[in-house]
């Protein structure tokens, strides 16, 4: 992992990431009235929107004191809440390593674990695609969320697990690649709903005719959420808690593309709907990439991951999602977030024409995606909604 080529690759990625955070930070945007400020520290500036949630949940648990609840106003909440047990929509993940580490050190965990994330997507891109692996992750360093991924989010949490999962595999008949395939598995599934999408990878292994291991992998990906039901029901003697949550926040599921279609109608177009909709159509590019790649019946041990059909089936699950997911007044609200951690759709402009010089291509992607992550950096760190 050490090489001269691999450390001035991964030091370029990160370093473009930070300078297009920090751009936005001290960029001259005024902070909203909803800024908040919970550690009144220069680390507010990645403390904003949904951290305030993961904090809370972390000191009170998931029945906030109404006093709390009020400090929730001004980015758009009633209260006192519906159900009171609203934020039970978040999982259990985040909040526990803030409960364990405060909110300080858990975003320097979080900002650890990206640039962990950086070196394990390298190494898996380069393992198959050398090429690109260096092209790959400079441009998912600065994709439209990269605020996201340094912030009190979950994000990085759920793409480091997507990505030992990935790794593991890449060659699942080896043990210690399996088991760390069955760590990202508890991991995936800890923080963020959409990790419950990573259960389509356990098919590589049941094409490869391992049964047993497959099953055992759906049962790394189901011990947390077991574990947050039961908690759910022991506190709110309700097996439908979660969704209950969750239909507080007002989402609606429409036919694919209708949420596009009412972002225009609506007067809802914006920069942000244009990327969010150029990254589908990236998605869809490379998922159709994978499938071409690989759609025989069994699998053979070694075969790549990143052009794989459960790769494929992982990001189509999740683009579907974001096609049908539809906001009030905002259609297209959070889509681009659900598509930020969907990593291989770096791979379709991530190409090298000679050892030295990148595809105009590429330069295009990479100057939209960072001055798209600047304006988003500028956005978040001063209060204002990501979207």
């Amino acid at each position: 992992m050490f090489n001269s080529a691999r450390v001035r690759h991964l030091a370029t990625a990160a370093a473009a990431h930070y300078a297009v955070i920090f751009a936005g930070i001290f960029a001259p945007v005024g902070d909203a009235a909803s800024r908040i400020h919970m550690t009144g520290t220069f680390a507010d500036n990645f403390m904003q929107w949904d951290s305030q949630w993961f904090v809370d949940i972390a000191r009170y648990g998931y029945l906030l004191p109404l006093a709390v609840q009020r400090t929730f106003i001004p980015t758009g909440n009633v209260v006192p809440f519906t159900p009171a047990f609203k934020g039970a929509a978040f999982l259990p993940g985040l909040p526990v390593v803030v409960r364990i580490l405060g909110p300080i050190l858990a975003l320097v965990l979080v900002n650890l674990l990206f640039l962990c994330a950086l070196a394990l997507m390298y190494r898996i891109v380069e393992h198959e695609r050398p090429a690109r692996a260096f092209p790959t992750v400079l441009l998912f360093a600065v994709g439209p969320c990269a605020v996201i991924f340094s912030s009190l989010y979950t994000e990085s949490f759920t793409l480091f697990a997507v990505l030992l999962i990935m790794y593991g595999l890449q060659n699942p008949t080896s043990s210690r690649r399996y088991w760390i395939a069955c760590a990202g598995a508890c991991m995936a599934t800890a923080f963020h709903d959409l990790g419950a999408f990573a259960a389509l990878f356990a098919i590589r292994l049941f094409r490869l005719r391992m049964p047993v291991r497959g099953l055992f992998f759906l049962a790394c990906l189901a011990l947390v959420p077991a574990c947050y039901e039961w908690y759910l029901w022991s506190h709110f003697h309700t097996p439908f808690a979660l969704l209950t949550a969750e239909d507080s926040w007002h989402r609606h599921w429409s036919a694919p593309l209708a949420n596009a279609l009412e972002a225009i109608v609506g007067g809802q177009f914006t920069s942000i709907t244009a990327i969010t909709l150029a990254v589908a159509c990236l998605v869809a590019c490379q998922a159709y990439v994978a499938l071409r790649c690989d759609f025989r019946l069994w699998a053979k041990p070694g075969q790549g991951i990143v052009c794989s059909l459960e790769t494929c089936l992982w990001m189509s699950a999740i683009l579907f999602l974001g096609l049908c997911a539809n906001m009030p007044h905002n259609p297209l609200e959070s889509v681009l977030r659900f598509y930020a951690i969907l990593w291989p759709a770096s791979l379709p402009v991530a190409r090298w024409p000679q050892a030295d010089r990148a595809t105009p291509t590429f330069w295009l992607a990479l100057i939209s995606f960072a001055a798209t992550a600047t304006l988003g950096s500028a956005l978040f760190s001063h209060g204002w909604f990501f979207q």
